[in-house]
């Protein structure tokens, strides 16, 4: 029985890049009219909008994507829709055979990469040539053909606008896998021999890259030939400021326009904003969970009492309202809310429960606890605050003499230290790869799992790699939403780290601009975004 995925009509997404900047015949030569005035008053968006945010919003030629899929530079064969589900986007429609071996995407006609070449089935097949060279790191999502695709024994075309698919092994969430990072899609000239980038990326999207000095900014341009909706201002500029402070600092002295990216603003930052005419601050959905990561192959977290115990600690909504002011979700499971998968686990408070299971573990001994916290993520979220927190839970649990040491790094010490084992605690947030979670339980929850192995989790359960060996030999859809069902139960029993949060994306721009609304992390780029005039 063959699945069939229908092309979505993209209506509501192409009146929505029009809120609040209204529509023009010319996109440089907006009007809007003042309060009491009958004339109306041109726009001028050709000037420059500057953005600011914590890390290079083009990573440059070394990176998978080169650029932030926010940015509009690329486009996917699939995204998703607001459910989680993937969505047209190059591909209009896609099938596959029986056993999910075969599958069949049929490519959108009529469009053009920036550079004026057409898109068609040999710009696709190239982009697979690509990726069998890698696989190639990202500062967003990594590119491993052999993770996204696994299997792969061929690649062809049937015509101009039709590509074939063909596996090893059935995949029936295949489309899942592919969305947004799992299907990029970019000019094949502007790939270098090694299958890195040879200067500027080229895509399909409505923004070229002009500019990038690397730890500085980035420039993109409005691509006027762009197939879709094209955006309103014509040029943004992207600074990299990696201290929180100094990023609002710069929104409130008018140096930048807004705030972007993941951990654009902090939570008492937007609390301080919010309701100033002056400023717009918006807060949405997001695929970031934040977890605290145990070493459960050392003394006292290798025991699940342990683990359980702290879970049981954690009063996750004072965290929010402390910490966060209220932006996140207390966090009961692994897999994030914003997933298809997603099953709700009850989220539990019970500090006296919690107390005797880690006093069951610890007695009387004396435990010294390290607490790491990466760099990159501590500029970005308020975690000494939070840090200080959990190990004020701890050292206060009566009749144990448990000492926490909390000690900030950079990610790249931080990880080699958590690989090692030399290390107790952590704080780390973890995004959505794609669709298809998959990877995620793998990663975390598999004995071999590279993360696993990677963040010292030190997790196994035998009956866990049983579902997982499943999983990834599963022919049937059905099962394997029934299979990740499962691997949310025991996460939330078993811990193979413990969830926190999950975030909620608060962004924020001056009122000079308009049209920049926080959403799910990579599903829209800057295309609404204009001077309000």
């Amino acid at each position: 029985m063959k699945k069939r995925t229908l092309s979505l009509l993209l209506a509501v997404a192409c009146a929505l890049s029009l809120s609040g900047c209204g529509g023009a015949p010319a996109p440089d030569a907006q009007t809007s009219a003042p309060a009491g005035s009958e004339t109306p008053a041109a726009v001028d968006q050709t000037r420059e909008i500057v953005f600011a945010a914590s890390r290079d919003q083009c990573p440059g030629e070394q990176d998978a994507y080169y650029a932030s899929m926010s940015l509009g530079v690329w486009e996917p064969l699939i995204t998703k829709d607001e459910s989680g589900k993937p969505a047209p986007a190059l591909a209009t429609e896609w099938e596959h055979n029986e056993d999910s071996t075969v599958w069949t995407f049929h490519l959108r006609e009529g469009v053009t990469f920036s550079n004026g070449t057409p898109f068609n089935a040999d710009s696709v097949l190239a982009n697979f040539d690509r990726m069998k060279k890698g696989p190639f790191e990202s500062s967003f999502y990594g590119m491993n053909i052999d993770t996204i695709y696994p299997g792969l024994v061929s690649y062809e075309k049937t015509d101009d606008y039709t590509v074939v698919l063909t596996l090893s092994e059935g995949q029936p969430l295949l489309d899942y896998t592919m969305v947004n990072y799992g299907s990029a899609i970019f000019e094949p000239s502007c790939f270098a021999e090694d299958g890195t980038f040879a200067g500027f990326p080229i895509g399909t999207g409505p923004y070229v890259v002009t500019e990038n000095v690397l730890g500085q900014y980035c420039v993109i341009e409005r691509n006027d030939n762009y197939w879709g909706t094209p955006g309103i201002a014509k040029t943004f500029r992207f600074k990299v400021i990696p201290d929180a402070e100094t990023r609002y600092t710069a929104l409130r002295a008018g140096e930048v326009q807004g705030l972007c990216d993941l951990g654009a603003i902090s939570p008492s930052q937007a609390a301080e904003i919010d309701g100033d005419p002056a400023y717009n601050v918006s807060v949405g959905d997001s695929g970031i969970t934040h977890f605290l990561n145990v070493n459960g192959g050392a003394f006292p977290f290798n025991d699940v009492r342990m683990r359980e115990g702290l879970s049981l600690l954690l009063d996750r909504q004072t965290i929010i309202d402390s910490f966060y002011n209220g932006y996140g979700l207390a966090a009961g499971g692994f897999l994030n809310y914003t997933s298809a998968f997603y099953r709700e686990q009850p989220v539990q408070h019970d500090p006296e429960r919690g107390a005797e299971l880690i006093r069951e573990v610890v007695g009387d001994q004396e435990v010294e606890l390290l607490f790491l916290l990466p760099g990159v993520d501590a500029n970005r979220y308020p975690y000494q605050e939070e840090a200080e927190y959990i190990q004020s839970l701890l050292e206060n649990i009566e009749g144990t003499h448990i000492k926490v040491s909390i000690q900030q790094m950079d990610w790249g010490p931080c990880k080699e230290e958590m690989e090692v084992g030399n290390y107790n605690l952590c704080l780390k947030i973890q995004g959505l790869p794609s669709a298809n979670p998959f990877s995620l339980f793998k990663g975390f929850m598999y004995t071999e799992g590279g993360t696993n192995i990677s963040y010292g989790l030190g997790y196994h359960n035998d009956h866990v790699d049983e579902l997982i060996e499943e999983a990834a030999a599963c022919l049937d859809a059905g099962r394997l939403t029934e299979i990740y069902t499962e691997l949310q139960e025991i996460s939330a029993v078993d811990f193979p780290n413990i969830p926190v949060l999950y975030s909620q994306e608060v962004v924020a721009s001056s009122s000079d601009i308009t049209g920049y609304q926080a959403t799910v992390y990579g599903l829209t780029g800057f295309t609404q975004v204009c001077w309000a005039g």
